[in-house]
């Protein structure tokens, strides 16, 4: 006998475009955050980026998130200045409102 339980799925859904970007859905959080991290790094280390010259980290379809949206941000920031490309952030408005939260 099997027993089918509900499917695991991941809380982010990581798109990366070699020739425009990274793409984010769902969570973002510190669960999630070494994942996208990782995509960043990845996409300059395995796409031929020698004509970018804007890296677009799209999250605007980030439906939930925390302190990790600074965090990752941040990381895309410090990869982006290492290379000299600029670094476009297009937000939800749950990212909105954790970049502008005050502490």
């Amino acid at each position: 006998m099997t027993l089918v339980g509900p499917e695991k799925t991941s809380p982010v859904t990581i798109f990366v475009d070699g020739t425009s970007g990274i793409s984010v859905t769902g969570t973002l959080d510190a669960t999630t955050l070494p994942e996208l991290n990782r995509s960043v790094t990845d996409f300059f280390e395995l796409t031929d980026t020698s004509e970018l010259d804007v890296l677009t980290l799209d999250l605007s379809t980030v439906s939930t998130c925390d302190h990790a949206a600074s965090a990752a941000v941040r990381h895309a920031q410090s990869v982006c200045a290492d290379r000299a490309v600029a670094l476009r952030v297009v937000p939800s408005e749950a990212v909105r409102k954790v970049m502008t939260a005050r502490r």
